[in-house]
């Protein structure tokens, strides 16, 4: 992939991933503002209803204590008008007599009545008509008739009364004129808040307040500590909202939990939210590095095919030509030369079957298909086979390779003989190539009560921290500039680490810049 097309790749996606979290983002913000909103509904509700039951209770009082007044209008003004029908003076028309009596003749001729007009000290007028029974009675049933009108007036005179009574109630509940804190129980208004909360679903501490805008100052606090909070809070409804007159009040509500109430009731959305975006973010950056690292394998893939191909090439070539030499008369007929290339066709034989030979056991360790031959083993006896492999082709060089064995050899690991000197020829080997002037190579073992260590140091060209990080991954190689200024297939390392691993221990690398290398090889002793 050419990199102008993976920049193309990354920033697609990064918009991609960017525009999915502020999606999120977005959705959150809105849930988080109608739940918000929603709460401030649900007590603003409650609220109105709070001040709806404290009305409605004010008004049943003030009936209760007028019970007695209903109950003796109605029994009175019953029995007033059984007595008027039961009796000789029926209601039979409302018109005024100047002289407060009058004559008329009954249709049959041979009857006469009087009319009789009753008027109560507050207005009530009543007309009655009553039959004349003769002059003899006369006198009785004027007697009768003012008895009665005193008792009739009586009654009126009561009637009223309580239709004062009545209003009365009626102006104090309308127009009432006691002070607001006589109207209703303090303690009886935290229960009926705490219960149209309760109804709404909202079950969180809160403070609550009652404030008279005209005074300008709190009649009614639950928590002085929270003043500032409830008069800056917009949670408020009127109380007694139906009075004609007076003041009008405020409940105010405040409730200091009311973030983590809102936050507990969106907790899974939020958690949720938070997961998959943490999920796009980790897909993302996992693409990205896995973009970037099949790049990077694919180059080092590259430089592997190249490098092998020069490290294949070299030896048959030096075959070839010694096999043509030798194919000379001349050349057969001198022992000293013909000798000289026979070795020369052995060693570069040996050497290409060490390249196909590491190449293979690579392949080996990614198929997990090792055979380990363990035995216990003096950590010294290995690292000096090594050194006397190694040796020769340091000082050829014109370097220096020195050693410092610090175990005793009773102490001993379990390992496989073949892989372990391997690891350490290809430290030594590895130290060599990195070194640019005459090599200089430190070789040291030591040992703790629990793990045997095994070092090689070097005074080479050293490596950054990032090369330090993907020095022991397959194909990687500190030189890039010149693929062929150092030999080999970027696989000696790689092979170290998986066969350390696989003997049960551990290897580190420490290196300046310029200044060398130290690998150090930890193994469990037995």
């Amino acid at each position: 992939m050419k990199q102008s097309t993976l920049r193309w790749v990354i920033g697609l996606m990064g918009i991609a991933m960017i525009g999915l979290i502020a999606f999120q983002l977005y959705w959150v913000d809105t849930l988080i503002r109608a739940n918000n909103q929603q709460f401030k509904s649900d007590v603003q509700q409650a609220l109105i209803q709070v001040s709806d039951k404290l009305e409605k209770q004010e008004a049943l009082i003030a009936l209760n204590q007028s019970q007695s007044f209903f109950q003796g209008a109605f029994t009175t003004q019953f029995s007033y008008a059984s007595t008027t029908a039961g009796g000789q003076f029926p209601f039979f028309n409302q018109q005024p007599n100047r002289n407060g009596e009058n004559e008329e003749s009954s249709p049959e001729g041979n009857r006469q009545f009087r009319t009789d007009t009753l008027i109560s000290m507050d207005g009530f007028s009543l007309v009655l008509d009553i039959e004349d029974q003769g002059i003899g009675n006369k006198t009785i049933a004027e007697q009768q008739l003012a008895e009665q009108s005193l008792a009739l007036r009586e009654q009126l005179n009561k009637v009223a009364r309580k239709s004062q009574m009545f209003f009365q109630v009626l102006e104090n509940i309308l127009i009432p004129n006691r002070s607001l804190m006589a109207r209703f129980n303090p303690t009886q208004l935290d229960s009926i808040i705490h219960k149209e909360l309760s109804n709404k679903g909202i079950d969180i501490a809160y403070d609550y307040g009652i404030i008279s805008p005209s005074q300008n100052r709190f009649l009614l606090i639950n928590n002085r500590l929270k003043k500032d909070e409830l008069a800056n809070s917009d949670l408020k409804a009127n109380l007694f909202p139906n009075d004609l007159m007076g003041e009008t009040n405020w409940l105010v509500l405040n409730f200091p939990n009311q973030e983590k109430f809102l936050i507990k009731k969106l907790w899974l959305t939020m958690a949720s939210s938070g997961f998959l975006i943490l999920i796009i973010i980790g897909s993302f950056g996992y693409s990205i590095h896995t973009i970037i690292r099949q790049k990077k394998i694919s180059e080092m893939k590259t430089d592997f095919i190249n490098n092998m191909t020069h490290e294949l090439k070299t030896p048959i070539a030096t075959i070839s030509l010694a096999s043509e030499a030798l194919r000379d008369k001349d050349i057969q007929q001198v022992d000293e030369m013909r000798d000289r290339y026979i070795k020369v066709i052995s060693e570069e034989n040996h050497r290409l079957s060490d390249q196909v030979e590491r190449v293979l056991q690579m392949a080996a360790i990614d198929k997990n298909d090792l055979n380990l031959i363990l035995e216990p083993i003096a950590i010294n006896e290995i690292a000096n086979e090594a050194y006397e492999t190694m040796k020769f082709r340091v000082e050829d060089q014109q370097g220096e390779i020195r050693k410092s064995f610090e175990v005793p050899d009773d102490i001993k690991v379990n390992v496989d003989h073949t892989h372990l000197l391997n690891i350490m020829v290809n430290l030594i080997d590895n130290a060599l190539k990195y070194s640019e002037e005459s090599p200089n190579i430190f070789i040291r073992t030591w040992h703790n009560k629990r793990n045997v260590y095994l070092s090689v140091k070097d005074h080479g060209i050293g490596m950054s921290r990032e090369a330090q990080k993907h020095i022991f991954d397959k194909f990687f190689r500190v030189s890039t500039g010149n693929i062929h200024n150092v030999k080999g297939f970027g696989l000696g390392l790689s092979y170290v680490k998986n066969m350390v691993h696989a003997h049960d221990g551990d290897i580190t690398v420490d290196s300046t810049l310029g200044k060398g290398s130290t690998f150090t090889v930890t193994l469990p002793m037995i």
